[in-house]
């Protein structure tokens, strides 16, 4: 009847949709792989003995992910991938559809924090290396006994204090100037180029000593910086470099002259031991003695075969064939008339005097002497001949006087 209530047909029921495990687990991974992210973990359970893919878990406290790459991506990586490495990974989540394993499909992976930062380190030695920065044949020597040394160092650390006094104890004569710096954090690496800058130009010293106590990567990295190192390398006086962080050896301890595990490794590197030097010195001092004396009988010995020449041990060696001419005119004039013979006896004594006048000992007799250098047997003219010290032999008319030179005018 029409005013009946229409009674409602009820819905069928959906068809029930039966998917296969490989079905659910295809699905999964079309679904995963439609995501690529980075992923920040440490590197556990590392497995490289396949021929083709490298496993490895990334983990945290509490959460792992596995992970797979490729043994070319391993191969190609310029760090060490091994158990314990903090990584950043990149790449695509997916699943291995024959055990439904959940994984991520590595696309590229680097060093994590202190891990990054060493491999920056690393590149930038590659590139120093490549320039000659850390060759041995640029290394400056160290003075033997330096007279003022820099030292560059925070002004409140231990090490600065261990500098002072090591260089103290070893060598009391050398003068310290301690240049107060930032050793790490921001400036550091301004106020350490600044500080070499001035110790090789303005305040010019022998040896720089450029250190600080120990520390982590991160506070160590102004000892690692591109700008650090070219400030050494262009220093004109020789860097010494005492970081105490054995067994790391920093980019500053490779490009400079001379590096020291530590701060009093640094100083005792920089200047001599006193005990060392007095041997030094007595040593060379005995060596200096025995040459002085050898010289000395040299000297004597050439003077004595030059005084024993004629020219010195005869009066009559020059003047003897003058006065034989002498002789031989006066013979003649004699033989002449009367009124010649006053003329010719009065030129002859002229000549005589005159012949007299050139006669060295003759020149001796009226006080005058003749000084000789000891050491090279010539006669000494005037006072820019010799000098301060020098030993002289002074001949009289009769006898001879040795003497050194205590002045000049």
């Amino acid at each position: 009847m029409p005013w009946e209530e229409e009674k409602e047909t009820p819905a069928a029921e959906p068809e029930e949709v039966i998917l296969t495990v490989s079905q659910v687990n295809r699905m999964a991974r079309q679904r995963l792989e439609e995501i690529t992210l980075s992923v920040q973990g440490e590197v556990s359970r590392l497995t490289t003995g396949y021929a083709y893919y490298v496993y490895f878990d990334l983990r945290e406290e509490g959460a792992a992910l596995p992970a797979i790459l490729t043994q070319k991506q391993l191969s190609e990586l310029d760090f060490k991938l091994e158990d314990g490495s903090l990584v950043v990974v990149r790449g695509t989540l997916t699943l291995y559809e024959r055990q439904g394993k959940y994984q991520i499909k590595v696309l590229s992976v680097r060093p994590f924090g202190e891990g990054d930062l060493q491999r920056r380190i690393e590149e930038l030695k590659k590139k120093l290396q490549a320039e000659g920065l850390f060759a041995d044949e640029k290394k400056k020597p160290l003075p033997l006994f330096p007279e003022k040394i820099g030292v560059i160092t925070s002004p409140r650390g231990a090490a600065v204090r261990d500098v002072i006094a090591t260089v103290s104890r070893r060598f009391p004569p050398v003068s310290v100037f301690v240049r107060g710096v930032r050793v790490q954090g921001a400036g550091a690496v301004g106020q350490i180029t600044a500080a070499l800058d001035f110790f090789d130009a303005e305040w010019p010293v022998d040896v720089v000593i450029l250190a600080r106590g120990g520390g982590s990567l991160q506070d160590l990295e102004p000892f690692n910086t591109e700008e650090v190192a070219r400030a050494i390398a262009r220093t004109r006086v020789p860097v010494v470099t005492g970081v105490g962080h054995e067994p790391d050896v920093t980019i500053a301890d490779l490009v400079a002259d001379r590096r020291a595990s530590t701060p009093t490794g640094a100083a005792e590197a920089a200047v001599p031991e006193k005990a060392d030097v007095l041997s030094f010195l007595l040593k060379n001092a005995t060596v200096m003695r025995r040459r002085l004396l050898a010289e000395q009988q040299a000297t004597i010995g050439r003077l004595e075969r030059l005084s024993s020449r004629p020219v010195f041990s005869r009066a009559d060696f020059l003047l003897g064939p003058f006065m034989q001419r002498w002789e031989r005119v006066v013979a003649v004039i004699r033989e002449s008339p009367r009124r010649i013979l006053d003329k010719r006896l009065s030129d002859l004594e002229r000549i005589k005097a005159r012949i007299h006048a050139l006669s060295p000992q003759a020149v001796l007799e009226r006080g005058y002497s003749i000084t000789f250098n000891r050491e090279t047997g010539r006669v000494v003219r005037t006072s820019g001949e010799v000098e301060v010290d020098t030993p002289l032999k002074i001949r009289l008319a009769s006898g001879a006087l040795e003497a050194d030179v205590t002045g000049k005018e």
